[in-house]
C-alpha cells in the first residue's frame, strides 16, 4: 500500500475515533434554556428601601422630598445626571403644594426609513416612561388615626428579609403566620408606588448596556396620589414637536400586589360602537408580544395579561357605550399623555376577570376582604403583610408544580425585573416600519441623504 494512503487510512482512523468519544457526551448534553429578566434584586431592594425608609412620603411632604433625594443618588450612581424640576401646584384638596419630578434623558441612535424614491431619511423619535413615587397616607393621617385608635397589642415582631441575589426569600410559615392584620401605621407603599419605581430604576440600569433607536425619557413622578400633579406637569410642559414624536408613554403602577399583572392601552384608543384605534393600541400589542416571544410564563413563571372583561360601558365623551376591553379604569400618571392622544402602555396588577365592574377587583384573595379586595390606599399596603400574604401564594404554587425552582423567586423581584424586561424589549422593537441607525449601519444600509425628517 502506498505510503500516502497509509497516511490517510490512519488519520481518517483517529478522527472516526475522536467523534465516537465526543458525540455521547455531546448528546447527553441538556441544552441551556434562555435567561430572560435576570436582573438580580435591585429593583426589589431599592423598592423596599424606600417603601420602608421613606413610608408616609405623601404629595409636597417632608418625607416626599427625601425620597426624591434617595431617588436622584440612585440615578447619579448609575453615571446619570438626573434633572429635578420643582413644580408647584394646587392639590385636590385646594392646598398649594411644591413637588419634584425626576428625569433622565437617554439619547438613541435614531431611525431610519427608505422613500419611495429609493434615498433614505433618518429621523428621530422619543418613548416616555414613568412611575409616581409618592404614597397616598400622609404623616398626619397617622397621627390622627393614633389619636382616634385604641393601639392594639404588640405583635410578636416579624421581620421582612430581603430577596438574596437570587431573588429568593427565607421566610418560614410558622415566623410569618404571626403576622396580624395591618393597621394603618403599618402603611408604607411598597405597593402603590415603590414597586413602579423598583422597575423604573432596574430599567434605567439595564438600558444603559443597549442602543435603543428611540430617545427614552424615564421619569419619577412627584404627587401622583394628588391628581397626577407630577404627570401634568411634566406632560403640560411638553412642545407641540415633543407631543408629534412621542410614540408612547409607559407607565407603572402598583405592579406587586394585585393577583395578576396587566397591560393596558389609554382611553384614547377607545372608538364608538365598539371600536378602536389600532395605531393607538400598536405599543400595547408590542409589549404583550415581548411577553410571548421570550416565553416569560414559561421561563420565567410571570404571566402577563390584558383586560379582557368585554362588557359594554357608559364612558364621558362617548354617545354610545364602548366596550371595556384592553383599558382599564384605574386612573394613573399615563391620564395627562392620554390626553394628548400620546400611545398608552400602562402596566398594574389586578383581577378583571369578571362580567360586570362589581366583579373586578385588585385581588380576589380572602386575605384583602375587610377592603373588599382594595390594597391601594389602605392599611394593606404593607411590606410585611404583603411579603407573607404573597409568599404564601408562592409555597402554594411551589406545592402543585415540577418546576419548583422558578416559582420561589420573591413575588416583588419577579413582577419588578419582568416588567423592566418587558418595557426594555419594547422600546428596543423600535419604530415598526423603520429601523434604528445602529442596525441599519452593521446590515450595511447605504447612508442616509437628503434632509432628515423631524
Amino acid at each position: 500500500m502506498p505510503k500516502n494512503r497509509l497516511i490517510h487510512k490512519l488519520t481518517a482512523l483517529a478522527l472516526a475515533l475522536v467523534l465516537a468519544l465526543l458525540l455521547p457526551a455531546c448528546q447527553n448534553e441538556e441544552p441551556e434554556e434562555p435567561s430572560y429578566a435576570d436582573y438580580g434584586t435591585f429593583g426589589s431592594k431599592f423598592a423596599l428601601r424606600l417603601a420602608r425608609t421613606y413610608p408616609f412620603r405623601s404629595p409636597g411632604s417632608t418625607q416626599e422630598k427625601a425620597a426624591g433625594d434617595l431617588i436622584v443618588s440612585a440615578l447619579e450612581d448609575m453615571g446619570y445626571t438626573p434633572a429635578v424640576t420643582r413644580f408647584t401646584y394646587s392639590g385636590l384638596d385646594g392646598t398649594y403644594r411644591s413637588s419634584r419630578n425626576i428625569s433622565v434623558t437617554i439619547p438613541g441612535t435614531g431611525f431610519m426609513r427608505a422613500r419611495e424614491d429609493g434615498t433614505w431619511e433618518t429621523f428621530r423619535r422619543q418613548v416616555i416612561v414613568g412611575a409616581h413615587y409618592d404614597t397616598f397616607v400622609s404623616v398626619q393621617d397617622v397621627e390622627a388615626y393614633r389619636q382616634t385608635t385604641e393601639p392594639p397589642a404588640a405583635p410578636t415582631p416579624v421581620p421582612t428579609p430581603d430577596p438574596d441575589e437570587s431573588g429568593e426569600t427565607t421566610t418560614t410559615s410558622s415566623a410569618a403566620s404571626s403576622v396580624p392584620e395591618p393597621t394603618l401605621p403599618d402603611y408604607d407603599g411598597i405597593h402603590d408606588n415603590a414597586s413602579g419605581i423598583g422597575a423604573l430604576l432596574m430599567l434605567a440600569r439595564e438600558i444603559r448596556q443597549e442602543k435603543p433607536g428611540y430617545d427614552v425619557v424615564l421619569v419619577a413622578f412627584g404627587a401622583g396620589e394628588d391628581g397626577q400633579a407630577g404627570a401634568r406637569k411634566f406632560a403640560s410642559s411638553m412642545s407641540k414637536s415633543d407631543i408629534a414624536r412621542t410614540d408612547a408613554m409607559y407607565c407603572m403602577d402598583s405592579i406587586y400586589a394585585g393577583d395578576k399583572v396587566y397591560v393596558h392601552a389609554g382611553r384614547n384608543s377607545l372608538r364608538a360602537y365598539n371600536r378602536k384605534s389600532y395605531e393607538l393600541r400598536r405599543k400595547l400589542y408590542e409589549a404583550t408580544d415581548v411577553f410571548y416571544e421570550h416565553e416569560l410564563y414559561t421561563n420565567n413563571n410571570y404571566m402577563l395579561y390584558t383586560n379582557q372583561a368585554s362588557f359594554d360601558l357608559e364612558l364621558d365623551g362617548f354617545s354610545t357605550p364602548v366596550l371595556y376591553r384592553e383599558w382599564s379604569l384605574n386612573d394613573s400618571d399615563y391620564l395627562p399623555f392620554d390626553e394628548l392622544d400620546i400611545p398608552i402602555v400602562f402596566f398594574e396588577s389586578f383581577d378583571y376577570d369578571g362580567k360586570s365592574l362589581e366583579d373586578i377587583k385588585e385581588s380576589k384573595n380572602p386575605a384583602f376582604s375587610e377592603t373588599g379586595g382594595t390594597v391601594r390606599h389602605t392599611p394593606f399596603d404593607s411590606t410585611v403583610y404583603l411579603h407573607y400574604i404573597t409568599n404564601l401564594a408562592v409555597t402554594a404554587r411551589v406545592s402543585l408544580s415540577s418546576n419548583a425552582d422558578k416559582q420561589t423567586v420573591d413575588q416583588l423581584t419577579k413582577r419588578v425585573n419582568n416588567t423592566a424586561f418587558v418595557i426594555l424589549e419594547a422600546i428596543l422593537k423600535g419604530v415598526h416600519d423603520a429601523q434604528p441607525v445602529s442596525e441599519a449601519v452593521l446590515s450595511g444600509t447605504p447612508a442616509p441623504s437628503g434632509t432628515p425628517a423631524p
